[in-house]
């Protein structure tokens, strides 16, 4: 293998190389890259990719110590970057198929087959430059090595500190929730409430809310925020905190959907909320408004209610209310959509005509059922019912 072609190889190779990195970056759309790394931090893959580059090109060092330190030094240098470079390719595309990874692993084991051929096949170094060379080699090593050591003890302390932090706030989030979904439903003559609240994880997103009325009523908010976490706390919080407030002057569903809406609008500049209010009278008269929720069903039935956007998406949305009577004996039922979402092994929705069903059932048993059929969401049922009537739950 002559010099000129060997040159003219590395040259192929390396062309290749960079057309593949530019299709790459410029199919930005194109998933090369696994589901393992989609979802990681910017910091958090800089760190792998570079301890994963210094521990290979550790090893490029020692391939030439154990070829007798034959190589030159900038072409040791070479060697060890490229091998050093198979090793972050080789993680990227871990989950890709083989013809992907052959791709671009291909080109830098050609340069490096060649590198190795050439020097072990026609270099001879005397004595005093071999031992300089492992010399070389040698400090190369332990250089790489403590450096590809310090990378990810600093990755561990970096992960750490942002995992301490994710829990402070998680914990802080879970704090302010407890303060705010009530534990104990308010004593209200007249009528029969049961509610029943299930998030997915430490923080969930939904809210209810139940307060007396001036006149002897009800007044039940439920929503759900848009995220998790903090934020999603954050925005629940302001919610119950403006129902309340509101709830002091207006028994109005449609003025107080209006009302958080604005608020939120200026308080939260990202995500949305769906929430429905209702008020509900001594005698059963119900006033409900709606703002992107799931209708509640009373006896089994869906409500017809006339639907709004969202809170948080239009500062001008208007919310109309509709009225309609609770009989005796019939059951008022208001969920979220972790009800319908809640999924199966095999995918399978529980879906509306399931949540329906059960719909007549007590608040615990539809939360059960949920949960029991997957629960993959926040989940969150109140039933209402007028005081010594007699429901049917079977």
């Amino acid at each position: 293998m002559s010099v000129n072609s060997f040159l003219i190889g590395i040259t192929v190779d390396v062309v290749i190389l960079l057309l593949l990195g530019w299709l790459l970056f410029r199919k930005k759309r194109f998933d090369w890259f696994g589901s393992h790394l989609r979802d990681l931090p910017a910091g958090r893959l800089r760190y792998l990719l570079a301890a994963r580059f210094l521990r290979m090109a550790s090893v490029g060092f020692l391939i030439d110590l154990a070829l007798g330190g034959s190589m030159s030094r900038p072409l040791v240098l070479l060697f060890a970057f490229l091998f050093g470079l198979c090793g972050p390719v080789v993680l990227l595309l871990r989950q890709r198929p083989p013809f992907q990874r052959l791709l671009f692993v291909l080109p830098i084991i050609f340069i490096l087959y060649g590198i190795a051929i050439v020097h072990w096949r026609g270099a001879d170094l005397p004595v005093p430059t071999r031992a300089a060379s492992y010399r070389f080699d040698a400090l190369a090593i332990f250089a790489t090595a403590l450096a590809g050591a310090f990378v990810t003890t600093w990755h561990i302390n970096a992960e750490g500190a942002r995992q301490l932090r994710a829990e402070t706030e998680l914990e802080a989030a879970h704090a302010v929730q407890q303060v705010l979904v009530p534990e104990e439903i308010p004593s209200l003559p007249g009528f029969r409430i049961e509610s029943v609240y299930r998030p997915a994880g430490e923080v969930g997103g939904d809210f209810f809310q139940i307060l007396p009325t001036a006149h002897g009523g009800a007044l039940i908010a439920i929503g759900d925020v848009s995220g998790k976490g903090m934020p999603a706390a954050m925005t629940v919080s302001l919610l119950v905190g403006a129902f309340r407030t509101l709830a002091d002057s207006t028994s109005s569903p449609g003025e107080i959907l209006a009302s958080m809406n604005r608020r939120m609008l200026v308080r939260s500049k990202e995500g949305f909320t769906t929430c429905l209010v209702l008020r509900a009278d001594p005698d059963g008269a119900l006033t409900v408004a709606n703002a992107g929720h799931l209708p509640p069903y009373c006896d089994g039935e869906e409500v017809a209610v006339p639907g709004g956007l969202p809170l948080g998406l239009d500062a001008q949305s208007t919310y109309q209310e509709a009225r309609f009577e609770l009989r005796p004996g019939a059951q008022l039922t208001l969920l979220t959509d972790g009800v319908v979402e809640a999924r199966s092994a095999n995918g399978e929705l529980f879906g509306f005509a399931r949540a329906q069903t059960c719909s007549r059932k007590s608040a615990g048993q539809i939360v059960e059922a949920a949960s029991a059929f997957g629960q993959e969401d926040d989940i969150t049922v109140v039933t209402l019912a007028l005081a010594g009537a007699t429901t049917v739950t079977a």
